[in-house]
C-alpha cells in the first residue's frame, strides 16, 4: 500500500515542478511517515458509496394450541437462536461492504453508466 500512495501521491502533484524535489526523499521516510501515507492513500477500486438497506426477519410463527407463555418462550429461543445471529450476520456485512475490492473494470463501468444515466437525465430536462 505504501507503494500505491506513493504513486497516487506523484501523480497528484506531478504538474507541480515545486513538489518535483520532494519526490527525491520519499524513498527515505521515517516508519512513522510511511504509516502517515498509507492512511492518506485512497482506493478507488473500493466502493465509496454509503448503500444502505433494510431488511426485515419474518417473526416465527405463533402456534395457538400453545399458551401465551410457551409462545412468549418460544419467541425468545427463536430470538437467539435465529434472528440475533441473522441481525449480527447482516450487520457484518453491512460494515465490511465498503472495504471489498472490486475489479477496476467494473468500477470504471459503472462511472460510464451512471454518466450515461446523468446525460440522459440533463437532456430530458431541456
Amino acid at each position: 500500500m505504501l507503494k500505491e500512495s506513493e504513486l497516487q501521491y506523484k501523480d497528484y502533484y506531478e504538474s507541480d515542478p515545486e513538489e518535483h524535489e520532494f519526490f527525491e526523499y520519499l524513498d527515505s521516510m521515517s516508519h512513522r511517515d510511511k504509516i502517515r501515507f498509507i492512511e492518506i492513500f485512497k482506493d478507488f477500486t473500493i466502493d465509496q458509496a454509503d448503500n444502505k438497506k433494510v431488511i426485515s426477519i419474518p417473526k416465527r410463527e405463533n402456534n395457538p394450541e400453545l399458551s401465551v407463555f410457551a409462545n412468549l418462550a418460544l419467541d425468545l429461543i427463536d430470538f437467539r437462536d435465529r434472528v440475533r445471529p441473522m441481525a449480527d450476520d447482516m450487520a457484518m456485512l453491512d460494515k465490511s461492504q465498503k472495504y471489498q475490492r472490486q475489479d477496476a473494470k467494473e468500477v470504471i463501468q459503472k462511472s460510464k453508466e451512471h454518466k450515461v444515466l446523468v446525460d440522459e437525465i440533463k437532456q430530458s430536462e431541456k
